[in-house]
């Protein structure tokens, strides 16, 4: 071994031991029980200390590798007694105070979810298996309007007891995968979201797209999710769809999505406005919630996407269209106030390539993504923002807001339906 490849090799091991001190170190740091903090909740009493973790920014980000950030570990006391989780101790990320329970509850949070309540003056304590693809996550399927509002989740970081510690919104919690709780009589629904297997059949029907529900029946009986599956009948692509999850019945059933009659690019745009537009619910001869599609929809119009990749810049994309919609971005770009060509932001060496244009303080790149799979026809068209500089971040942000905006107009005259793809 060459004397540089030891060095190396010695400063790799001195690194990995600096590390493995950090951790340990932050592992077993006491807690520093003077500084814990309480807030009752009815018989119960949350407790939140502080303690100290590693960074995680050694040795990419940070030089130090004992550097440390705080944190709040929770435990909970019914009447002076220690709450103890079978299989999960007493120890937990966070503890939630449910507003709107008939009794005082508590949600229990630590990768996945415990209920704690007392019932006739006995304590009960409950976990949960969510099954969530994402630790513990959560949704309120009626905060908004009555319709599902954004996902919340939570792991290990620094807590404030007194506003962080109350969870409210709604009356139905999904709770990752498998349950829906009503905070209004603390009763769990068991659901599976899926289409159940037909013996000897083939699989055929659609996965659901994630956790994320889009839309929540009027009688407050049915969630709705986007789904996919392999198209079979084709042998490529994907078929597109929604599964609808009824909690009583703890069961799911689908509808399929025509890109043609209802156009989309993927799951995404499968929000509760298309919902609305192309589904309605309707009572079937037993009275029951049922998702149908709309007879006689129109076609809604074509429109782009705005993104936050990175670093607080936005873009815009056009999905599913062919590449010489680029031309008429590139247009409706430079018919902005002072906006003009410029050179290439990679290498200005270049000249003028028509994809960089300067607006005010501004450069923008232009791009037409070329088509991902073989079978693939189409292309992805946007708009970004190349030089990230904090004092003109916003500014460029809303340049790019605006480009959206006059673009989905273009797109809505129908001019340019004939660069979508929709097969």
């Amino acid at each position: 071994m060459k004397i540089t490849d030891k060095r190396d090799f010695l400063r790799r091991i001195a690194i990995g031991l600096f590390g493995l001190a950090a951790v340990l170190l932050a592992a077993f740091a006491p807690t520093r029980a003077s500084q814990a903090q309480t807030i009752q909740h009815g018989p119960f009493e949350i407790v939140a200390s502080p303690r100290r973790v590693s960074s995680g920014t050694f040795p990419n980000i940070g030089g130090n590798p004992f550097a440390t950030v705080e944190v709040t570990s929770f435990a909970l006391r019914w009447r002076g007694r220690s709450v103890q989780v079978p299989g999960r101790g007493d120890r937990f990320w966070q503890a939630l105070r449910l507003v709107g329970a008939p009794q005082p509850a508590i949600l229990l949070v630590e990768r996945d979810f415990t209920l704690v309540s007392e019932q006739n003056g006995e304590l009960r304590v409950q976990p949960l298996s969510s099954q969530s693809s994402s630790l513990a996550e959560a949704q309120w399927l009626d905060s908004k309007a009555g319709q599902p509002g954004a996902p919340q989740s939570w792991g290990i970081s620094k807590v404030d007891l007194a506003t962080q510690t109350v969870l409210q919104g709604g009356r139905f919690l999904l709770l990752g995968s498998a349950l829906v709780l009503d905070v209004s009589s603390l009763q769990l629904h068991k659901v599976e979201p899926w289409v159940p297997m037909v013996p000897g059949k083939p699989v055929t029907d659609l996965s659901r797209d994630g956790d994320l529900a889009r839309a929540f029946s009027p009688g407050r009986t049915q969630y709705v999710l986007a789904g996919s599956q392999n198209d079979y009948a084709r042998g490529h692509g994907e078929i597109y769809g929604l599964l609808v999850v009824d909690m009583l019945r703890g069961t799911a059933y689908e509808l399929r999505a025509d890109r043609r009659r209802m156009p989309f690019a993927d799951t995404q745009d499968m929000d509760l406005r298309w919902i609305d537009h192309y589904f309605v619910w309707q009572r079937d001869a037993g009275g029951q919630e049922r998702l149908v599609p709309r007879v006689g929809a129109q076609a809604l119009p074509w429109r782009g996407r705005l993104t936050a990749p990175s670093h607080g810049t936005i873009e815009y994309h056009v999905e599913r269209v062919q590449p010489a919609l680029l031309e008429h971005l590139r247009r409706v770009v430079l018919a902005l106030p002072g906006a003009a060509l410029a050179p290439d932001w990679i290498d200005p060496r270049r000249g003028i390539d028509g994809n960089t244009v300067r607006v005010g303080p501004c450069l923008l790149g232009l791009s037409a993504r070329e088509a991902g799979m073989p079978e693939e026809k189409f292309s992805r068209v946007g708009v970004y923002i190349t030089k990230d500089e904090p004092a003109t971040r916003e500014q460029c942000n809303e340049t790019v807001r605006r480009i959206a905006a006059a673009m989905d107009v273009e797109l809505a005259t129908g001019r340019h339906n004939r660069l979508i793809v929709l097969d």
